[in-house]
């Protein structure tokens, strides 16, 4: 049986058509179609607008909408406006030029024009004012703002990639995102996110047109004309403020005291539409969707019910995010960030993991982080060499009886072998090395002085210094075991077998450690070291 579609809007009719291009212009900000369909539907008039008034009183908002001039072409003080961009709830956004700073930028005009109201002023200024109070990365900042010709205007930079909304509309009818990629956008939006949320502010309106897109693709969020802050979100009045298609439970039922929790389930809407081209709770008309959005026995669709090949930690973090009760989401934005990185990095979730924990542990061994390139492979094959001359001169000391500086001769070889190794491949490229391998570098020669702290001790033991084996290969399996952490989960496995063979052969191969030592290390390090390079040759080919 194939996936199923995910809900769209559909062709309705009589007042439930009305319904539906209120509900699309509410999502795109133009309310053309409304007004016409209204022209051509005068009997039903009374109707919509008494619904829309019980719903969100924009009875009082349809007029000065149908009427707002064209100002393309126009002056507005330094700026020339250039061409429309997009409409929001509250402001329509031109390009514009800055003939003061010679340079293209973006200005959201009130949409009411020369009609707009003292509280619709007000609360344009106060957008403003929050916006400049946030500077994030993810976030669209705002320039500057003033009143030109009694115009109120915000001056933001402009975001050549346009809008989530629109790149996902050229993407055609089958827009689903690979899921890292949508897992990337979701985790960007929600660092913007909860940015503002530190700061007091409540979005309570992120959707695809509300976050725009620079020249490199990265996810900007935009339009605070809802937000409020955390602290004022109570009103003596109910309203349902925001775009439907993308409300939480509780806004959609007017709650008066909402949380930063109706942003979190926002994101969790836009990641599910990023994965299947749909949303979650959509419908044919505005009471449909209502009616399935605050229905607490209909439970949030799981994405693999439209898409089967979403990853299950996605779709769980995807789940989480639209619950129905807001204590049951995620806590925070960040959280929600916190837990896209580690499905990015593949790591096991820690809250939204629906899996036994056999598949997190294979997932954990399975990791690896990506690396430019790997430069210092070369350097586990020529520490072989040092490495093989080194133990087969002190198991021959051991076992001949020979002088003991036989034996100092080859721990000599060992130590100063690696050193040199670690110069020539490491600490002398250090400006080809990736972060990854700086780490390695660094924590390699932490290990290489453990071992020679342990030395005096060691001989004072034994006069060939057999006693240093033991601590010498639990140091190396310690190092190898934490670099699972950070750069390949193999290393976990690696590292487990070293400590196990460490324990055996520290009691059964008491007079051979040397070659037992030697063994060991060199069929790990010819198994590292060809794995490594095949990590560089893929990264390369890869860049090229």
């Amino acid at each position: 049986m194939s996936a199923e579609s995910p809900t769209d809007d559909t062709a309705a009719h009589g007042i439930e058509e009305g319904y539906c291009l209120v509900l699309r212009a509410e999502d795109s900000g133009d309310w053309k179609a409304v007004a016409d369909w209204l022209a051509r539907n005068t009997d039903h008039a009374a109707a919509l607008a008494d619904y829309l008034a019980a719903l969100r009183g924009l009875h009082s908002a349809t007029a000065p909408l149908r009427t707002l001039p064209d100002r393309v072409g126009a002056h507005l003080g330094e700026f020339e406006l250039k061409d429309e961009l997009g409409r929001g709830g509250m402001g329509v956004v031109y390009r514009a030029f800055d003939k003061t700073l010679k340079r293209e930028v973006a200005v959201k005009l009130l949409r009411t024009g020369n009609a707009f109201s003292a509280a619709e002023s007000a609360r344009f200024r106060f957008e403003a004012e929050m916006v400049a109070s946030l500077h994030h990365p993810n976030i669209v900042p705002v320039h500057s703002c003033g009143e030109a010709d009694g115009v109120p205007y915000l001056v933001m930079p402009l975001m050549t990639g346009g809008s989530l909304a629109a790149w996902l509309k050229n993407l055609g009818p089958d827009r689903c995102l690979p899921p890292k990629k949508a897992a990337k956008i979701a985790r960007d939006v929600a660092f913007g996110v909860h940015h503002a949320h530190q700061r007091g502010l409540i979005h309570r309106d992120i959707k695809p047109a509300n976050i725009l897109l620079d020249h490199t693709g990265a996810p900007h969020v935009a339009d605070f004309g809802l937000a409020r802050r955390v602290d004022c979100t109570a009103s003596s009045t109910a309203e349902i403020a925001g775009t439907f298609l993308y409300m939480a439970p509780e806004q959609g039922r007017g709650a008066k005291d909402l949380t930063i929790a109706v942003d979190v389930h926002a994101i969790g809407v836009v990641l599910f539409e990023l994965l299947t081209g749909g949303v979650p709770y959509g419908g044919s008309d505005i009471a449909s969707i209502l009616r399935r959005l605050t229905d607490e026995t209909e439970p949030a669709p799981p994405a693999s019910r439209f898409r089967r090949d979403v990853p299950t930690d996605l779709e769980a973090i995807c789940v989480k995010c639209l619950e129905r009760r807001p204590e049951d989401r995620y806590l925070s934005a960040q959280a929600l960030a916190d837990a896209l990185e580690r499905y990015l990095n593949d790591e096991p979730q820690v809250d939204a993991s629906r899996r036994g924990w056999a598949t997190d542990l294979a997932r954990v061994v399975r990791r690896r982080v990506d690396t430019p390139s790997m430069a210092i492979w070369p350097a586990f094959f020529w520490g072989l060499g040092s490495l093989s001359v080194s133990q087969a001169t002190i198991q021959i000391a051991v076992l001949t009886d020979s002088p003991l500086w036989v034996a100092y001769l080859g721990w000599g070889i060992y130590f100063g072998g690696w050193l040199v190794v670690l110069w020539l491949c490491g600490l002398a490229r250090l400006h080809l090395l990736t972060r990854i391998e700086k780490a390695g570098i660094a924590q390699h020669i932490g290990m290489m002085l453990g071992g020679l702290a342990l030395i005096p001790s060691s001989f004072a033991i034994d006069e060939y210094g057999l006693a240093l084996y033991p601590p010498l290969m639990v140091l190396i399996a310690l190092g190898t075991f934490v670099q699972g952490s950070y750069h390949w989960g193999r290393y976990f496995v690696l590292g487990g077998l070293m400590f196990l063979l460490t324990a055996i052969m520290s009691v059964v191969f008491v007079r051979y450690l040397p070659t037992a030592f030697a063994v060991q290390q060199i069929t790990a390090m010819i198994w590292v070291g060809f794995r490594t390079r095949s990590f560089d040759r893929e990264a390369r080919t890869v860049a090229s």
